[in-house]
């Protein structure tokens, strides 16, 4: 019984270590292909290919969901406006899987919590 508990216990531990991370490596990036900005639910950006990493296994291979709720989503937003507009590559850490109403909860994205640009 104990034995158990313990695997049980270390598989939840395991999988809250591996619940976040980096798309793209640190100082690396992706091209965006478009974004979307949901009214005061946030921004959705669409990358021109799927994503290298998905630590979260989230149902979207080449979108990524900002909230709106993000204490940095207008200095967010103002960096993917800019690098979109430069043709600048940006990368992306995640913090779990999240939905938002324009999708109607179908689609599961990466939740993004830090974002920079790679080049």
């Amino acid at each position: 019984m104990l034995l158990k508990r313990l695997l049980l216990l270390s598989s939840f531990v395991s999988f809250n270590v591996f619940s976040s991370g980096y798309i793209h490596s640190l100082g690396s990036g992706g091209e965006i292909e478009k974004y979307q900005i949901l009214g005061n639910a946030g921004l959705v950006v669409w990358m021109k290919d799927n994503h290298p990493s998905n630590p979260d296994n989230c149902s979207a291979k080449n979108k990524v969901y900002i909230k709106s709720t993000m204490p940095q989503y207008k200095d967010m937003l103002g960096l993917i406006m800019s690098a979109h507009a430069q043709g600048k590559k940006v990368g992306f850490w995640s913090s779990g899987c999240s939905t938002n109403y324009f999708w109607g909860g179908s689609v599961s994205f990466p939740e993004i919590r830090d974002v920079w640009i790679a080049n």
